[in-house]
């Protein structure tokens, strides 16, 4: 039996589709394989950094292209459900509405997997009206965090699935190098002023001793603040072989944003896997990742907050238990066999 994804590839890399690719690398139990139509962004449209806006006549193209692909993919008998994975824009629910009649229209279970915090991105009374729609639509809603999950339930009786992001198994560490005291700082996601990044180049000018290492496509903004701080390094996009060796090399992972599409960090989950300790802000499904075990929670916004934490954290014995605790729970609940045998639980249930 098939899936289909819709769902965006790389390039980016990251954020959805990091997941695209691990679902498409993934051995799949019960002889379940995977098929894509690629969701991307086309033209000059970046995903994050200084050019994200909209061109009307691309947008159309790429609904159209992804429209005719699932109708065609569709014909394949094997193909049984179809696995949409989008924010909770107003945009992106409207395009899937038609995928999601396509479907209908084609005798295939639809699945609409919001990759959000649902209630941080649901602002105005026709996104409300389009989530709704497009809920009562599908045959499963499935979330990233609990907070998505009440939302979702008090809009529509479908039944929903909180199914956290994976790791695949090579990704999974069993040591980290705790250094006696914090070196490196890491930074990895799209480097914007919502996701942080501007807080991180705050910090680093009060820590002047600790290098703050951003991977990821940069803003303007960032890059004029980051050229005045001498222990700023802006990485820029890296391939996801460099970004695990950044990892490995990082004394503390750093994700205190409040990004409004921010679910369930891949780049939180890969850094808990290489055994980072990690300072997060009270953002998504990061505190329920880490538990005030795996590091330290932050409100959101608060600079003094988090040199408190980065303090505190400069001890070896507080980030080696940190550490411990990041892989283990990886290990538990975010591995890929793990949350991969949900997926195909929640397929074969609707069938």
């Amino acid at each position: 039996m098939k899936v289909i994804l819709l769902a965006p590839t790389p390039p980016p890399i990251g954020g959805i589709a990091m997941w695209t690719m691990r679902m498409l690398n993934a051995k799949l139990k019960n002889n379940w394989t995977v098929d894509v139509v690629d969701e991307k962004v086309i033209g000059e449209r970046e995903v994050y950094g200084d050019n994200v806006q909209r061109n009307l006549g691309d947008e159309a193209k790429r609904c159209l292209k992804i429209w005719g692909n699932l109708f065609s993919k569709l014909g394949d008998k094997d193909a049984k459900v179809v696995h949409s994975c989008i924010p909770a824009s107003t945009t992106s629910i409207i395009r899937e509405i038609v995928c999601a009649l396509i479907t209908k229209l084609r005798r295939r279970s639809f699945i609409v997997h919001f990759r959000c915090t649902v209630p941080n991105m649901v602002k105005t009374g026709l996104n409300k009206i389009v989530l709704k729609w497009i809920c009562n639509l599908s045959d499963c809603v499935m979330v990233l965090n609990k907070q998505s999950e009440d939302f979702i339930n008090n809009i529509s009786s479908t039944r929903t699935e909180l199914i956290p992001n994976f790791i695949e198994i090579n990704e999974l560490e069993t040591s980290h190098k705790i250094n006696e005291k914090i070196e490196r700082v890491l930074y990895v996601g799209g480097v914007i002023e919502s996701k942080g990044c501007l807080d991180l180049i705050e910090l680093a000018k009060y820590f002047t001793d600790i290098e703050f290492r951003l991977i990821g496509n940069y803003e303007s903004q960032i890059k004029k603040a980051a050229d005045s701080v001498n222990n700023v390094v802006l990485l820029g996009a890296q391939p996801h072989e460099k970004v695990h060796d950044e990892m490995m090399k990082a004394d503390v992972f750093a994700f205190i944003g409040s990004f409004p599409g921010e679910g369930f960090s891949n780049a939180l989950a890969e850094a808990m896997a290489c055994g980072l300790p990690c300072l997060v802000s009270d953002w998504a499904a990061n505190k329920d990742m880490i538990e005030d075990k795996g590091g330290i929670v932050i409100p959101v916004k608060d600079i003094d907050a988090a040199k408190n934490a980065i303090e505190s954290m400069n001890k070896k014995e507080v980030r080696e238990k940190q550490s411990e605790f990041n892989m283990k729970k990886v290990k538990e609940f975010y591995a890929e066999n793990v949350v991969l045998s949900q997926y195909i639980d929640c397929y074969e249930n609707l069938l």
